[in-house]
């Protein structure tokens, strides 16, 4: 029997948050392939001392190896990595598993041991945390959905055996009745604005407070706090279930970190490895992307002809003014394939099979 992990959280601040959009998809697609879920709602955390932290994550481990105690010998485990409800003890919990004879497969959203491994001020408390909750588990797992191919040679930098892992390629981004919704479909324009969405908040994307001036931007999305001026349009905070019938623009960007010059910082840098969902949000409401040089997901952009790809946002009017509006309408056709494949869930269908080769 194939089993599927799925968490439920209750923060409210977090109705708008994409990272719960790109899990609740997740769980929807590995249950539509018949999967059986595995339910743990979070809990509030007490943090006042170090004892008072231990004793919780004991009590999360226990939470965990009482979700599993049906599991048996031949069963195969999907876990959204890392775990919300996450533990220094996991990885006891996923051993305890395969000596019953359970295969744990771990699908990728996050990993915080990659996001730092550049920052140069980070404590060895941080770092001895992100080596027992998540290297341990990963080395521990029997399969891993990566991303891409570059967060592939990272996990096999960190000693993990490339034979177990597979890549995703891009997440899917589920919409319930998108052509129904979007029966009259406008055709878009290369004049129209640039779409932003995601976390607008000044440590993660610094970048939105200094944008270029000859572009027209729309932005979406939480924590926002600069001024709008002629050229930039704040449109708020959405659902992500209703935010991809609420763009109307040329391009969806996906960019971080602090500059408009280069995806920079410990945010701007993980591009370069990660699947930014905003990607998908994008692609799956039929939109080109405008993407950094260098991220990871570059590359699956220029195969598949649905957006175009930058080495700086002051690069964007120039490329845009350039291009033809038949070479625009290859980008939205583009986009508009990758759109019907992520809106199904293929993607994690592929590679949730695709991981069953692996031993």
């Amino acid at each position: 029997m194939k089993y599927c992990v799925s968490e439920i959280q209750y923060d409210e601040n977090l109705k708008n948050n994409a990272a719960v959009k790109a899990r609740d998809d997740v769980t929807r697609i590995l249950s539509h392939m018949g999967m059986k879920r595995i339910t743990l709602s979070d809990m509030k955390r007490d943090t006042p001392n170090h004892l008072r932290k231990l004793a919780e994550h004991v009590k999360i481990a226990a939470r965990w190896k009482r979700a599993f105690g049906k599991l048996q010998e031949g069963d195969i485990l999907y876990i959204q990595f890392p775990p919300v409800l996450h533990t220094v003890f996991y990885a006891q919990c996923v051993k305890s598993l395969q000596k019953r004879g359970v295969k744990v497969v771990l699908l990728i959203h996050d990993l915080e041991i990659l996001r730092w491994k550049k920052k140069k001020n980070a404590t060895l408390a941080e770092k001895l945390r992100f080596d027992i909750e998540e290297k341990t588990v990963l080395l521990a797992a029997d399969g891993i959905i990566a991303h891409n191919e570059k967060m592939k040679v990272l996990l096999t930098e960190l000693g993990i055996d490339s034979k177990k892992i597979v890549c995703l390629g891009i997440f899917d981004y589920l919409i319930p009745d998108f052509r129904k919704r979007n029966a009259k479909s406008r055709r878009r324009r290369k004049t129209g604005p640039v779409l932003i969405a995601g976390n607008l908040a000044r440590h993660k994307a610094g970048y939105v407070y200094d944008l270029p001036s000859d572009v027209s931007f729309e932005l979406f999305g939480t924590n926002f706090d600069g001024t709008v001026t002629g050229n930039i349009t704040y449109r708020g905070s959405q659902p992500p279930e209703e935010l991809p019938f609420l763009l109307e623009g040329s391009f969806g960007l996906v960019w971080d970190g602090d500059s408009t010059a280069t995806c920079s910082g410990v945010y701007g840098e993980y591009l370069s490895f990660n699947n930014p969902h905003k990607t998908s949000l994008f692609l799956a409401s039929e939109i080109p992307v405008i993407i950094w040089e260098k991220a990871a997901l570059a590359d699956f952009v220029r195969e598949n002809h649905c957006g175009i790809t930058v080495s700086s946002l002051e690069e964007i009017r120039k490329a845009v003014d350039s291009m033809t509006d038949e070479e625009y309408d290859g980008l939205c056709r583009g986009a508009e394939h990758i759109g019907r494949l992520l809106r199904c869930g293929t993607m994690t269908r592929a590679a949730a099979d695709a991981i069953l080769t692996r031993w």
